[in-house]
Parts: structure tokens; C-alpha cells; sequence
């Protein structure tokens, strides 16, 4: 019987990331959930900022 590999979940999100800009797309309460990110197909489509972080991630500073 083989045994499950269990991958570690991100611990950030494209919201995190330092990359990621042009938030838009407002939900019901308000909240933006979509970014571009100049590294997923040149910045040409939208991300959900809760996407998982990727080999480019950088974290956002706090200021």
C-alpha cells in the first residue's frame, strides 16, 4: 500500500504578495478579490488574490 504524500499548504496568498496590483472587482461586502500579476501570462489576465503564493512571491511590506 502506498503511502499519501502530504504537500504543505501555502502560507501565503497573491494578497501577500508584493507583485501583485490593479486589485478590482468588488464582492458583495466590498472587498476587492481579483489582482494582474506581471508574471502569470505578462500581466494580461486576472488572479483571485486568494490564490496561493508562487515561485515569484514576495511579501508585501507593512507600510
Amino acid at each position: 500500500m502506498k503511502r499519501k504524500i502530504v504537500k504543505e499548504a501555502p502560507k501565503h496568498q497573491c494578497r501577500d504578495c508584493t507583485h501583485s496590483y490593479d486589485w478590482h472587482e468588488k464582492d458583495w461586502k466590498g472587498d476587492l478579490f481579483m489582482c494582474k500579476c506581471p508574471f502569470h501570462t505578462e500581466g494580461k489576465y486576472s488572479k483571485f488574490l486568494s490564490d496561493p503564493q508562487c515561485e515569484h512571491f514576495k511579501l508585501r511590506g507593512n507600510g
